[in-house]
């Protein structure tokens, strides 16, 4: 389920729009984006864990698959972070601000990392498929 990437990725573009244009609705619109995900990352787990579950120790996605989830988990972590930090929709100030874009970039690296051994699970080994790919 790419969800969760997909709206988590865009806060980062919507707090660094309401940083720079001090307009309120980038921060909302980041806000309920971080809210999506966090809603759309409870499958995405369960998904995942089901996937993993699977899994024999003998295949070499094995290790791959712990990283993701190692590494998906930390990014869960910072955007929930986020989100108590934003405290909600309305712009922040201070030192909410600053952190507020310090955890949407933590998170965004994240994401790139976790994303990228979700995605060798899939299109190399083929984690999650009907049959791996013929190399």
């Amino acid at each position: 389920m790419h969800f969760p990437i997909a709206l988590w990725s865009v806060t980062w573009a919507w707090d660094v729009l309401g940083a720079w244009t001090g307009s309120a609705v980038w921060w909302q619109t980041g806000f309920w984006c971080l809210v999506a995900g966090a809603v759309m990352a409870v499958p995405a787990a369960i998904t995942g864990l089901m996937e993993f579950a699977t899994l024999q120790d003998a295949n070499p996605a094995a290790d791959i698959a712990v990283r993701h989830m190692l590494i998906m988990g930390c990014a869960v972590v910072v955007y929930v972070g986020a989100l108590v930090v934003r405290g909600g929709p309305l712009t922040p100030e201070g030192w909410r601000l600053y952190t507020a874009l310090s955890l949407s970039t933590v998170g965004l690296a994240l994401l790139a990392a976790g994303g990228w051994y979700g995605g060798r699970m899939v299109y190399q080994y083929g984690v999650g498929g009907a049959e791996p790919p013929t190399t």
